[in-house]
């Protein structure tokens, strides 16, 4: 008989040889992955000691060609899905002043132009009228530049009136419901500045509405279902991901996020996209080999480039954008006020296709600030804010729905419910 011992250390090396072996091979076929891992350990010593491994890794993986096998794989088992046709992003709107009058041409999403013409404002006090226009969305390659009667080669037309006057929000909105049923203070709202409607829903052709984001969008989406989805002129699909941000390295973005983007436009067709994102741009990961320190200008303008980049994407079918600012959350490390400068700045260069929805309007408290629940009319308490402060409870998510809700029907998407 052998020595145990001696057979014990030959079993762990043997061991600890095939788990170095799976290591070094599992590394080598999906060096994104290590790269992944390494990106996101905490900034410091541990990402440089994980980019040790990492680096070389991924720069012997792409010598020896080891990718090819596993993508070559990837295209047989996605050979019989359906290819999406999707459309090429949106371009910024752009305005001329012409004489008294306020003329934007706007190069539409999905290659439409469209022309309107609103009165400028009056300078005596006298009230102004904003004349009807004909607004026909032309589908088609969009031009270089467009003049007031610039037209596309199309391949489809659709023609739709655009209101005389943009309806006036309201400066209350309705009482939002939780799911069991619970009467809620109603919540003040501010009137913003809204989009105009390019058609009103009907039940024929309900308003298609795509909820985007993170899983802030996750928790939202079922309170829009429940609060929307009922009506018959409405339709929700909600495509929030849980760990999601424009700063996660956890997509590709060129590879993954932007044509998961252009396929949820070309396959759901929305008219308004809804977005709210911001739980997780504060973890201080490294993009593509860049340390990104949550708060400084370098990791601005990446989430402002990345914002700009995903708007023109949401917009590529011809819808209109509503989103929703970052909630305040209990720890401040999250820099939500950081993010909504960075997210406003980007909604604001694109208007009028785009506007802002102050989350904190109904899940702040009078100040606009955090609060963890709602103090109902009897004097109770019912918690608004999940535990750690980050996400919403259904109740939440109810008002933040009805807030929308209320906007859409300001804007003349929606009539009234009821």
């Amino acid at each position: 008989m052998g020595d145990p011992s001696r057979q014990s250390r030959w079993a762990a090396g043997r061991l600890f040889l095939v788990a170095g072996l799976v290591l070094v091979g599992g590394s080598l076929l999906s060096p994104g992955v290590v790269e992944v891992w390494a990106e996101t350990r905490s900034s410091g010593w541990h990402r440089s000691v994980a980019r040790i491994w990492s680096e070389p890794v991924s720069e012997l993986s792409q010598a020896l060609h080891l990718g090819a096998g596993r993508r070559l794989a990837s295209e047989l088992l996605e050979a019989d899905v359906k290819p999406v046709a999707t459309l090429p992003p949106a371009t910024r709107p752009r305005q001329i002043a012409t004489g008294g009058a306020l003329s934007t041409t706007t190069l539409v999403p999905g290659a439409t132009v469209v022309t309107t013409t609103t009165v400028a404002p009056s300078t005596t006090g006298a009230p102004t009228t904003t004349p009807a226009s004909q607004t026909t969305l032309v589908v088609g390659p969009v031009p270089e530049e467009a003049g007031s009667s610039t037209t596309a080669p199309a391949t489809s037309v659709l023609a739709s009136t655009v209101p005389a006057t943009r309806p006036i929000p309201s400066t209350t909105s309705p009482a939002a419901t939780a799911a069991t049923s619970t009467t809620i203070p109603s919540a003040t709202t501010t009137a913003l500045p809204g989009l105009v409607a390019v058609r009103r829903a009907t039940g024929a052709e309900p308003l298609r509405i795509l909820g985007v984001g993170d899983s802030l969008m996750l928790d939202l989406q079922y309170g829009l279902e429940r609060v929307l989805d009922p009506r018959p002129d409405v339709t929700v699909e909600g495509r929030g991901a849980l760990g999601f941000g424009f700063v996660v390295p956890f997509w590709d973005w060129e590879e993954d996020v932007l044509p998961d983007y252009d396929h949820m436009v070309a396959t759901i067709r929305p008219d308004v996209v809804v977005a709210m994102i911001g739980a997780n741009e504060f973890q201080g990961y490294a993009i593509e080999g860049e340390d990104l320190e949550p708060g400084s200008q370098r990791w601005r303008e990446v989430l402002a480039t990345r914002a700009d980049e995903a708007i023109s994407h949401w917009l590529a079918g011809g819808a209109l954008l509503y989103w929703w600012t970052t909630p305040v959350m209990a720890d401040a490390d999250y820099l939500t006020q950081d993010l909504n400068e960075v997210w406003n700045s980007a909604v604001v260069s694109w208007e009028p296709w785009a506007t802002t929805l102050d989350s904190m309007e109904v899940l702040g408290d009078e100040d606009g600030g955090f609060r963890w629940h709602l103090t109902m009319p009897d004097g109770s308490l019912l918690a608004l804010r999940k535990e750690h402060g980050v996400h919403f409870h259904e109740v939440g998510a109810d008002m933040l729905a009805r807030q929308l809700e209320e906007r859409l029907v300001a804007d003349g998407w929606l009539i009234p419910d009821g």
